[in-house]
């Protein structure tokens, strides 16, 4: 069986996944999609902090009675629904999913539920957080290698890694298309930049 790597982007209730072809610097890539990590229709999966916190967007709204189990609920039914939405990914063109490369902010979790829901923008993290887990909990397995990619440094790193310039490697990405048709834009090309790190940083720790 030959093995493929998957990159992710993590987004307030979806995500982008693309899967590259591993083996060798050139990349060759599968298959893209964009997945949702919870009913559209459920704001306390997809936005649990907001609920929690008393927003709805940017607007204020009564919050739960109970914020702390408004986040458990949500956080609960987004790992359910995340997982459900992962298994059509597991194996694609005959390749078995070997790495996962999580593109990841630098903002950090609050120490409490008050403290992460004291912000708008404190809230924003603690979601995106909260979908990277879910992602990264129903991408786990045994022999599989999951990190997190800096999504701010990722194309700089591909470059250095591949040997190549971010104006040469923006050209090569910008030849390619996967081959489900799925849709190639930036997100698509990073998301296959952080699959391709993932793989290659496993190889060469």
């Amino acid at each position: 069986m030959r093995r493929a790597a998957i990159g992710v982007a993590a987004h307030l209730g979806w995500a982008t996944l693309c899967v590259v072809a591993t083996g060798g610097r050139a990349l060759r890539v599968l298959h893209s999609e964009r997945i949702e990590t919870a009913d559209p229709d459920d704001r306390e999966a997809c936005e649990p902090f907001h609920v929690a916190g008393g927003f709805d967007g940017l607007d204020r709204v009564p919050p739960p009675e109970d914020p702390q189990a408004a986040v458990d609920r949500g956080l609960a039914k987004q790992r359910r629904h995340t997982k459900g939405a992962l298994r059509g990914i597991e194996r694609l063109h005959g390749e078995e999913i070997g790495w996962v490369g999580i593109l990841v902010s630098r903002g950090r979790a609050a120490e409490t539920l008050e403290r992460a829901t004291a912000s708008h923008t404190q809230i924003h993290i603690e979601e995106g957080i909260a979908v990277r887990d879910s992602l990264r909990h129903a991408l786990a397995k045994p022999g599989r290698h999951v990190e997190d990619v800096d999504q701010k440094a990722v194309w700089s790193l591909a470059g250095e890694a591949l040997g190549r310039s971010d104006a040469a490697l923006a050209k090569e990405l910008a030849g390619l298309e996967p081959q489900n048709s799925g849709a190639w834009r930036k997100e698509e090309k990073t998301a296959a930049l952080a699959a391709w790190l993932a793989w290659h940083r496993a190889r060469n720790p």
